[in-house]
């Protein structure tokens, strides 16, 4: 069992949104349109790619948990070539302001991290199957010393 994707994803949004305003404010004000373009861009970059990581990741563990790690590095490496073809896109742009987007593409992933930790440490979700039979045997405990 892991945790509800639901709940990591409403609690980074709210915590995006809630750096995005400031962030967006700040960018336009230091650089204009371009700036708060750049910002907004990286914000919406770092929520797309941990909400699909959660919606795959999850969609896997209800479905066949004996897939989920390779379903996480599946996902992840998919998504790492695609944001690498994004940002080789994007590096000759005149339209963003390069600093600006990967400082708040770092923000936006403290964010997200924050959300994940808050969540993991909140919620009860036991480190085995307690539907498995079998799954916790005291008498297979080793032999004390």
């Amino acid at each position: 069992m892991i945790v509800p994707a639901a709940r990591v994803i409403r609690l980074g949004l709210i915590l995006t949104l809630a750096l995005a305003v400031p962030a967006v404010a700040i960018s336009a004000g230091t650089g204009g349109g371009t700036g708060a373009l750049s910002t907004a861009l990286g914000l919406v970059i770092v929520v797309a790619f941990f909400t699909i990581s959660k919606l795959a990741v999850g969609a896997v563990a209800r479905r066949a948990p004996h897939l989920l790690l390779p379903a996480a590095l599946g996902t992840y490496a998919l998504k790492i070539a695609v944001l690498g073809v994004v940002l080789l896109g994007l590096q000759d742009s005149s339209a963003l302001d390069l600093p600006t987007f990967a400082w708040s593409i770092f923000g936006g992933v403290f964010a997200w991290m924050g959300a994940e930790l808050w969540v993991a440490t909140h919620t009860r979700v036991p480190f085995f199957d307690p539907d498995r039979p079998g799954a916790w045997d005291a008498t297979r405990r080793p032999p004390a010393r």
